[in-house]
């Protein structure tokens, strides 16, 4: 069954009977790319855990409308509330990251800037990145079957990120670190931070500062992995210890 997600701040208290507006972007690739119809069914999610089996009321390419059926019941959230803090790396990489990461079952992704970082955006690129982001943190959400979408934090440096406060274990991916990743001891119902580096890796002071702000190095095992593979690797390593796989 499509799916479309609805904007849960435009419909609050959504629910069995209600009425849904599509914004034109929504509108357009329910119509036009999907090429459904009104009296067509869809699932709809807002992004907050709730979905419906929905009709579509009007099929307008700049504003269609839905009206929700019955709630959607379904456990497909990970068992673990991960949040990747991914180091910027070139366009096609980062994006392929944060859509696997949401595919896998990320609970929030934030890109950092690191000092090896081969990416720098000044803050109206860095806007302009943030929106193409999100609509691929969407677009990964709808595909895998998730009803919770993933936040996506705004672009930081690496150096105040890892100095803020946080109830999460956090871990560092570190090639050479004493401890596999495999023996950190992960716990179903745990709240990380996952925490990977650029394409050229941390630099000595960013990697000794993140540590000795709490992050425990971890790695996966003998192979150096690239910036792209290291952190969905991690996660879906740690899901597979948690039970999810």
């Amino acid at each position: 069954m499509p799916r479309v997600l609805f904007d849960a701040e435009r419909s609050p208290g959504a629910a069995p009977g209600s009425r849904v507006e599509l914004d034109e972007r929504r509108s357009h690739h329910l119509v036009r790319v999907l090429r459904l119809r009104a009296g067509e069914v869809v699932e709809a999610y807002d992004g907050l855990g709730n979905r419906f089996r929905a009709e579509i009321a009007v099929a307008d390419p700049k504003h269609s409308v839905l009206l929700l059926g019955e709630r959607v019941s379904r456990d497909d959230e990970s068992p673990l509330a991960i949040t990747l803090a991914q180091c910027l790396s070139t366009a096609e990489r980062m994006d392929w990251t944060i859509e696997k990461a949401v595919e896998l079952g990320v609970r929030a992704i934030v890109p950092l800037d690191s000092e090896r970082s081969q990416v720098r955006l000044d803050a109206a690129r860095a806007a302009r990145k943030h929106e193409h982001w999100q609509r691929i943190v969407e677009s990964a959400c709808t595909q895998s079957g998730r009803a919770w979408l993933p936040a996506l934090g705004p672009l930081r440096p690496l150096r105040e990120f890892v100095s803020l406060p946080s109830p999460a274990r956090r871990l560092v991916l570190a090639p050479g670190a004493p401890i596999r990743l495999s023996a950190a001891g992960v716990r179903p119902g745990a709240e990380l931070i996952l925490l990977a580096g650029p394409e050229s890796g941390f630099g000595e002071a960013e990697l000794s500062g993140a540590i000795s702000a709490g992050f425990e190095p971890v790695c996966l095992g003998p192979r150096i992995l690239r910036t792209e593979t290291a952190g969905l690797a991690a996660i879906a390593a740690l899901q597979a210890l948690a039970g999810d796989f």
